[in-house]
C-alpha cells in the first residue's frame, strides 16, 4: 500500500508518538533518579502534547492537500467540459455554413461547360471547404459522445487527417511512426468515435513511457482462417482490416489486463485518467461488430489491435471518382426536407432536385407534421437533428413514423447530442449525415435506405 508523502510523514510521527508513550516511563527510570518529580512529569506531558499536535497538524495538512488536488481536478474537468460544449455549438454553426458553401459550389459547377476556366476555382473552393470541415471535426474529437450509426470509414485517411493532432499529443520525448498498408477497403465504424479512440490509445501509450520511447501506429489487411484466442481475448476467423497501436512502455501484468476494460479502472495516478478510454474502445468494437486483442508483458510494452470488418462498398476518394460513381441518383422518390436554417434548406433542396428527387420542404416540426397529416406522399424524411427551440429531428421521426411506420429517415447535423444519438439507436431504417457533406455523400446515404 502506498501513501501520499504528507500522510507518510504523519504516520511516522504517529508511530513515534505511540512508541514514546510505551517507552517514556522506562527512559525516565534510566536517566532520572526521582521518577516522582513533577518536573519530569510536566516534561513528559509537554512532549506528548507537542508530538500529538504535530501529528494532528500533519494529518490535517495531508487531508487539505488531498482536497485541493481533487478540487483542481474537478475544475480542470469542468473547464474541458465547457470547452467541449463551446466547440460543439461552434461546429454546428460552422458546418452549416460549410454545407451551403459546398452545395452552392457544386451547383455552380454543374452550370458550367466541362472546360470552363472557372471550374478550377470552384474545385479549389470545395477542397478548402472540405478541409475546413475536417478541422471542425477534429475540434469535436475531444467532446464527441454517444453512438452514431456505423458507416464506411477510410482508416488510413482518418489517421492521416489526425497525424498533426496525434504528433502534438505524443510530445517531444515520444516518437510516432505510422506504417499504413496500401489498398485497404473501408471499414465499418463511426468516424468521430474512431478518431477519438485513436487519440486515447496514443495518449495511453505516451503515458506508459514517461522516460520517452516509440509508438507505432499500423494498419493492415488480415485473414484469419482459424479462431485466435487466449484466456482473455477471442477473435473469430474472417476478413479484417486491423489497426494497431504498439508502444515500448512499461507494459502490463496479466491481472491488470483482466481488468483493463472495466469502467473507471485506470493505472494512472489520480487526476491523470478517468478509466473510460478503453471502455469506449470496447463499446466501439461491439457496435461495429469488430474485435479486440491486447498483448502486453511487464517491461516489454503493449500492443492494442482492433480487428474491424470491411465495409460492403468502397468509398470514392477523389472528386472525379465521385462524379463517375454509378450510384443511381433517383427513381423519382419524394423527399421531405426539414431544416430550420433557410440557406441550408435552400442549398440541400437544390442538391436533391439536381439529383432528380421530388422535394418538399419544411422549416420546423409543426410544418413537417402538417405536410404528413395532409397525406402528401413521402418516401424519405431528411431532417436536421436540431430544429427550433426544443424541437428535434428525433422527435419528428417518432411523429412521422406514426403516420407511416415504414418511412425511411435520415438525420443530419454538424454535431451529435449524446442524448439524441442514444435515442437514435432504437430506430430501424435510420440514416445519418454529418455536415458538411457533398452531393455524393448525400445521395449515397439516401440510396442506401431507399434501395
Amino acid at each position: 500500500m502506498q501513501f501520499a508523502p504528507d500522510l507518510r510523514i504523519a504516520l511516522i510521527f504517529a508511530a513515534l508518538s505511540v512508541s514514546y508513550i510505551f517507552v517514556s516511563d522506562r527512559l525516565v527510570e534510566l536517566f532520572v533518579d526521582d521518577v516522582r518529580s513533577g518536573t519530569v512529569q510536566t516534561a513528559k506531558g509537554t512532549a506528548f502534547v507537542l508530538v500529538s499536535a504535530l501529528v494532528i497538524y500533519l494529518l490535517i495538512r495531508a487531508e487539505l492537500a488531498k482536497q485541493e488536488r481533487l478540487r483542481q481536478a474537478a475544475m480542470r474537468a469542468q473547464r474541458l467540459e465547457a470547452i467541449g460544449q463551446l466547440a460543439t455549438v461552434m461546429a454546428h454553426d460552422f458546418n452549416n455554413i460549410l454545407t451551403v458553401a459546398i452545395g452552392s459550389a457544386e451547383i455552380a459547377e454543374d452550370a458550367l461547360p466541362p472546360v470552363h476556366p472557372a471550374r478550377i476555382h470552384l474545385e479549389n473552393s470545395m477542397n478548402a471547404a472540405e478541409k475546413a470541415g475536417k478541422l471542425a471535426h477534429q475540434m469535436l474529437v475531444f467532446s464527441r459522445q454517444g453512438h452514431l450509426p456505423s458507416q464506411p470509414v477510410d482508416a488510413n485517411q482518418s489517421i492521416n487527417d489526425l497525424i498533426p493532432l496525434l504528433t502534438l499529443a505524443t510530445g517531444e520525448q515520444v516518437s510516432l511512426r505510422c506504417k499504413l498498408a496500401h489498398g485497404l477497403p473501408p471499414v465499418n465504424a463511426e468516424p468521430y468515435k474512431f478518431e477519438n479512440i485513436l487519440l486515447n490509445l496514443i495518449i495511453n501509450a505516451r503515458d506508459a513511457m514517461p522516460q520517452g520511447g516509440e509508438i507505432v501506429l499500423e494498419t493492415a489487411r488480415e485473414r484469419l482462417d482459424a479462431q485466435v484466442s487466449d484466456e482473455i481475448w477471442t477473435v473469430p476467423p474472417g476478413e479484417y482490416v486491423t489497426v494497431s497501436v504498439r508502444d515500448t512502455g512499461h507494459g502490463m501484468s496479466k491481472p491488470i489486463m483482466r481488468k483493463i476494460l472495466e469502467p473507471f479502472y485506470t493505472t494512472k495516478p489520480m487526476g491523470r485518467g478517468t478509466g473510460l478510454g478503453l471502455t469506449t474502445l470496447r463499446e466501439g468494437m461491439q457496435a461495429w461488430k469488430g474485435h479486440l486483442q491486447i498483448t502486453s508483458a511487464v517491461g516489454l510494452g503493449t500492443t492494442i489491435k482492433m480487428y474491424l470488418r470491411p465495409a460492403p462498398y468502397d468509398i470514392p476518394t477523389t472528386r472525379e471518382e465521385k462524379r463517375t460513381d454509378a450510384t443511381v441518383s433517383s427513381r423519382g422518390e419524394t423527399i421531405l426536407l426539414v431544416e430550420n436554417e433557410a440557406d441550408v434548406r435552400a442549398s440541400v433542396a437544390s442538391q436533391l432536385k439536381n439529383l432528380g428527387y421530388v422535394v418538399r420542404t419544411a422549416a420546423d416540426l409543426p410544418e413537417a407534421c402538417e405536410l404528413l397529416r395532409a397525406g402528401h406522399m413521402v418516401d424519405l424524411l431528411l431532417s436536421d437533428i436540431m430544429l427550433n427551440g426544443t424541437e428535434t429531428g428525433v422527435a419528428l421521426a417518432k411523429q412521422a413514423r406514426a403516420f407511416d411506420k415504414g418511412l425511411k429517415v435520415v438525420l443530419m447535423s454538424g454535431y451529435a447530442d449524446p442524448v439524441l444519438t442514444a435515442e437514435m439507436a432504437n430506430f430501424a431504417d435510420l440514416g445519418w449525415l454529418a455536415k458538411p457533406f457533398d452531393r455524393f455523400t448525400l445521395n449515397r446515404e439516401l440510396r442506401r435506405l431507399l434501395d
